[in-house]
């Protein structure tokens, strides 16, 4: 089974905004509202793969008229969900498009007490993957996810993480199974600029490896990713038409493809190939639009190449 897990949804409000002219107010020229969080959009290019899995959610279960409409738009798109707890609101999050430029801002969230991780804990069975996603809500442990990391390696699960900051510096630590991060994020978490992907085999090698790291991919957006696992380490980008400007979710479609390609037992190429394909098909789509049929399409146009 497959266990998704962000502890910070949010709503995630989308508005087209043209700015005031003369003096007069601004307009929005059109608005819309979803259920957002890295596990939900893992879990909804998941379904449409036909791959089982559970998503677990921090917050949003309760009677806070957040966790009311959160509920409610889950329920359209018949999204299971289950709730770690019920108190914290659930922040909001939100999209500007002015003249056709995407810019995001996302709400640092609400901080949890988390009384039952049990319920997570007590689900999740030795040979199972656990996907911790997302940033930690503002105010929570930054070593909170490398807690758990340690908890489930014990257990004999297999852990999954794609978040960012402190909390990624922290958890990486404790040797997760495999990780996915950005160029943005992997600096961060090293403290220093990483320049490019032609930078991370080097990187690998020297720190990541030596630190426990055998398993992870690093992303660059249009400019494709590199995977690794143990002494094999590839090159993979999409070699057609490169989608310009802001995309949201493409980074959970890489997920959700090499998560499909290690629930079905593929090669780290095919892995490799799958996520690429996956995300390419989100930037093109966005992530209500996307259809799983897209991917076998696109993974033609998807070029692997090993690097030494």
């Amino acid at each position: 089974m497959i266990h998704l897990v962000t502890l910070n949804p949010a709503l995630d409000l989308e508005l087209g905004l043209k700015d005031p002219v003369q003096g007069k107010i601004g307009e929005i020229l059109y608005s819309g509202m979803e259920a957002g969080g890295k596990a939900l959009n893992v879990a909804r290019f998941l379904r449409k793969s036909g791959i089982a899995w559970t998503t677990w959610l921090g917050t949003g279960g309760g009677n806070h008229p957040t966790h009311v409409l959160f509920r409610r738009l889950l329920e359209k798109e018949s999204l299971p969900v289950r709730f770690l707890r019920s108190q914290a609101p659930v922040r909001l999050n939100v999209v500007a498009d002015m003249d056709g430029q995407k810019k995001k801002y996302n709400h640092p969230g609400f901080e949890l007490d988390l009384t039952h991780f049990g319920k997570l804990d007590r689900s999740v069975k030795p040979g199972d993957l656990v996907v911790l996603t997302g940033r930690l809500p503002r105010g929570m442990n930054d070593s909170l996810y490398r807690a758990w990391v340690n908890a489930f390696n014990r257990k004999g699960v297999w852990t999954v993480v794609d978040t960012s900051g402190k909390a990624l510096y922290e958890v990486l630590q404790a040797k997760p199974w495999f990780f996915k991060v950005n160029l943005e994020e992997i600096s961060e978490a090293m403290g220093w600029v990483v320049p490019g992907l032609f930078a991370i085999p080097t990187l690998r090698r020297t720190v990541l490896v030596k630190a426990g790291l055998v398993h992870g991919a690093v992303t660059d957006g249009p400019g494709g990713a590199i995977v690794w696992n143990e002494e094999e380490i590839l090159r993979v980008q999409y070699s057609g038409k490169l989608i310009k400007g802001f995309v949201v979710g493409a980074g959970d479609g890489f997920l959700a493809g090499y998560l499909r390609g290690v629930h079905l037992n593929k090669s780290l190429r095919d892995r490799a190939l799958l996520a690429c394909a996956t995300a390419t098909a989100v930037a093109r789509t966005g992530i209500m639009n996307f259809e799983s049929t897209m991917v076998s399409k696109l993974m033609r146009q998807v070029k692997v190449s090993k690097v030494s």
